[in-house]
């Protein structure tokens, strides 16, 4: 069954430009892509990492309350449009400084706040004096279970194997760096679409097999995409035994898409039934519970005892 959402990433960039604009004219310049993401449809659109201070030092004076001005316009937008709004900001919060990404729901009211786990050196240095997040949040919303990530984080498998734990549909990424193939195999480990909105501009949003759905660029710093979050991402191993009569039977509600190279499939639903319901019909397992079934195989295997002939896994 279709969950579809419509995302809007809006990778906001006066980078290098030495534009000069104050913080009250970068936000509304922001949120100026955020208004055309709304036009588009969305029902979230996500901002960089520190899109409000691209002039000058990003901490000098900069770290808000959460009822600060900048969350505070932002909140005020969501709710007049109606959508989610994602972006990075410095907080204060309880006296300390965070580097942060805020979640504001479409009444404007804060829906998730993550800091970042892993800041940079510099960052945690005494001149800027950022702590450091207590790690993975994901938090439920109506338009799915949401994750979040920041800019260095993407380079720490750590966090990356603690968001594949805790599944969420969308993890956001603002960040300052692309992020690169650390986005790709981010999707791809978690089995999440990956939200990345950066400053570089080359935004982008991934499907949970790596395929790219959507891209920014300096030409178009706004990009809207729909994802389906009903969905599974399943190994071509066994599945593949029934494959084509499970598509003869129920190829008019629901897509499949090879990822040949990875040996896995991305099942997604568009009709009355739910991905799950396929799964269950068709005797196919989520490709990460088919690995932890290799495991535990393997340490049979390494005890000395005999592994069972089953099925052809084609």
């Amino acid at each position: 069954m279709a969950k579809n959402i419509r995302i809007g990433v809006c990778s906001y960039s006066r980078k290098g430009q030495n534009s000069g604009l104050t913080v009250p004219e970068h936000l509304a310049a922001a949120l100026d892509q955020v208004r055309q993401a709304a036009a588009e449809g969305a029902e979230l659109a996500v901002l960089p990492e520190g899109f409000a201070y691209q002039d000058g030092n990003p901490w000098v004076g900069n770290f808000q309350p959460l009822d600060g001005p900048v969350v505070s316009t932002l909140a005020a937008e969501a709710k007049r449009l109606g959508i989610f709004i994602a972006a990075g900001q410095p907080t204060r919060v309880d006296g300390k400084k965070y580097n942060s990404i805020v979640l504001l729901d479409r009444r404007g009211e804060l829906a998730g706040l993550y800091h970042k786990a892993y800041p940079t050196i510099g960052e945690m240095e005494d001149r800027v004096g950022i702590r450091p997040g207590p790690g993975p949040v994901v938090v439920e919303t109506e338009i799915g279970r949401i994750g979040f990530a920041i800019c260095y984080d993407l380079n720490f498998a750590e966090l990356r194997l603690g968001y594949r734990d805790l599944k969420p549909d969308l993890i956001l990424f603002c960040s300052a760096f692309r992020g690169g193939l650390q986005s790709i195999w981010w999707a791809y480990e978690t089995r999440s679409y990956l939200v990345a909105s950066v400053l570089d501009p080359a935004g982008l949003v991934v499907n949970p097999v790596g395929r790219v759905l959507a891209r920014t660029d300096v030409w178009s710093q706004t990009a809207t995409v729909t994802v389906n979050l009903d969905r599974a991402v399943v190994h071509l191993d066994y599945s593949n035994r029934n494959l084509a009569e499970m598509r003869r039977r129920y190829g008019k509600d629901f897509d499949f898409e090879w990822a040949e190279a990875e040996g896995v499939m991305l099942v997604t639903g568009r009709g009355k039934q739910t991905v799950a319901e396929l799964m269950e019909a068709a005797g196919w397992e989520p490709v990460d519970d088919y690995f932890d079934r290799a495991r535990r195989v393997r340490q049979e295997a390494l005890a000395g005892r005999p592994v069972k002939t089953g099925p052809s896994p084609w």
